[in-house]
């Protein structure tokens, strides 16, 4: 199954439209509530194509509209210095459910749900999931909807299922790529984890932080597909990383802004520690971290301080480890 975003985003066409889908009301909530003079609209990548309608459905309440076309990665990544200095009064962010990030500016959170007939699935690939006695659901907050009728599906089925919470995300079974804290609480009593949703970015956080067998049920594909065997491959990556930054030389700590990602309060004793190796170390720092930024520059290996996930979404020339899986 092919998610098709003209169908998924259509409901945003138009926000007069009240009695529509539940990203329109809470929009115009937010605006009844707030009564904004200007907004900033922010949105990920795969909403985008949608903000121009948003704004200009904003613009007819006579309220001025600025869209932010920065990058988004979450929730974890609210510009409300920008909308501070364009004199924004409400930050609409769409797409992603609130984690607990303190904004200078009032920020309404639209989550964005989407369709999928997981129990199909499920069904179709019975045997992928029979040797399993108990299950772990995890998600998105794009999916969070469907963990009860996969629930009871997998019950129906014999299985005993497991929904686990972080204690800093919304929703029972919540995932982000940096916190697999849901999958975490419930590990001890679970056979494996069965992911909703689609790609596997979310699913291989889970995999590198439990010891569990993890399998997607992917919307795109049909099918349920097992990455389980990887986790060997991530095993050797981190004692290779680890090699690596033991025979570095100059190391450079990686620090993002972004308020959901900033550790800067421990990242001078982190300098410490490194330099008591004998290392030469430079802490460097930016909003967006991409590798271009750092053309020029000479470390040995990079220390990423800012989204754990850095190390696996962006192509580097150094080595990249991140701060917590050094072994000093």
């Amino acid at each position: 199954m092919v998610i098709d975003f003209e169908t998924h985003l259509a409901p945003l066409r138009s926000l007069e439209a009240f009695e529509g889908s539940k990203p329109q009301k809470e929009i115009k909530l937010a605006l009844d509530a707030h009564k904004p003079k200007r907004v900033l609209i922010q949105a990920p990548e795969g909403l985008k194509t949608r903000m121009q309608e948003i704004a200009k459905a904003i613009d007819a309440r006579k309220i001025e509209t600025v869209i932010w076309i920065e990058p988004c990665f979450g929730a974890c990544d609210i510009p409300d210095y920008a909308a501070k200095a364009f004199g924004c009064d409400l930050i609409i962010h769409i797409g992603h459910a609130p984690m607990g990030v303190k904004s200078e500016v009032p920020v309404a959170y639209i989550e964005y749900s989407m369709n999928a007939d997981f129990e199909k699935i499920l069904i179709k690939n019975a045997s992928a999931l029979s040797k399993y006695k108990s299950i772990g659901i995890i998600t998105t907050v794009q999916y969070v909807g469907d963990i009860e009728k996969a629930k009871e599906f997998l019950e129906k089925s014999g299985k005993e299922v497991f929904v686990g919470k972080s204690k800093s995300l919304k929703y029972a079974g919540q995932v982000l790529g940096c916190d697999v804290a849901a999958a975490q609480s419930v590990e001890k009593d679970v056979n494996a984890f069965v992911f909703l949703g689609s790609g596997r970015f979310h699913a291989l956080g889970v995999l590198k932080k439990t010891k569990k067998p993890v399998l997607i049920v992917d919307v795109e594909s049909g099918a349920i597909i097992d990455i389980s065997s990887e986790r060997a491959l991530i095993e050797k990556k981190r004692i290779l990383l680890n090699i690596k930054f033991r025979e570095a030389k100059k190391a450079g700590l990686l620090l993002s802004s972004k308020k959901g990602q900033h550790s800067g309060k421990d990242i001078f004793a982190l300098k410490e520690k490194i330099e008591a190796l004998g290392k030469t170390v430079d802490i460097i720092a930016a909003d967006y971290v991409s590798p271009e930024k750092i053309l020029g520059m000479k470390f040995d290996i990079l220390v990423n301080c800012a989204c754990s996930r850095i190390e696996d979404d962006l192509v580097f020339k150094e080595p990249v480890i991140n701060a917590d899986e050094i072994e000093f």
